[in-house]
């Protein structure tokens, strides 16, 4: 028969291992897997606190002034992530294009966890098919 020690004992040892498993499925989002070249540079320069930051220069390295519009539209569309696949809360990925005359707005998410996403948030203005302006920022959006 068992104590009531040791059953007290089994207990916190299963809590324990639940409090893990929880634990590590929550933080898969930690480590995205990008193919874009963009991203990854985006992602090894900001920390998950970096809300709200410029990443104008970051952007720039491969969105530079005077790029075509066609060229920069395929950047874009190829900068995504590839989201964790966790068992019990579904990853959101935010990935938006949208136009206002010449200025074109691009979210991608860059990392997606239980608790939020981070977004890179791009603004581009053309002018005769270049690119004039750019802006770019990291954004975050908690659940």
């Amino acid at each position: 028969m068992l104590s009531t020690g040791r059953l007290i004992g089994i207990g916190f040892g299963l809590f324990a291992v639940v409090c893990l498993v929880f634990t590590y499925d929550y933080s898969r989002g930690r480590l995205p897997q990008t193919a874009s070249p963009l991203i990854a540079d985006v992602l090894a320069a900001t920390t998950s606190r970096d809300c709200g930051r410029d990443a104008t220069a970051i952007v720039q390295k491969y969105l530079p002034p005077g790029i075509e519009q066609a060229q920069a539209e395929r950047i874009l569309a190829a900068a995504e992530i590839v989201p964790p696949k966790p068992w019990f809360w579904k990853p959101v990925v935010e990935n938006a294009t949208s136009w206002t005359g010449e200025t074109l707005e691009a979210l991608r998410t860059i990392k997606t966890t239980a608790f939020g996403n981070n977004l890179l948030r791009i603004h581009l203005t053309f002018g005769e098919g270049r690119l004039r302006r750019l802006a770019a920022e990291v954004v975050c959006r908690f659940d």
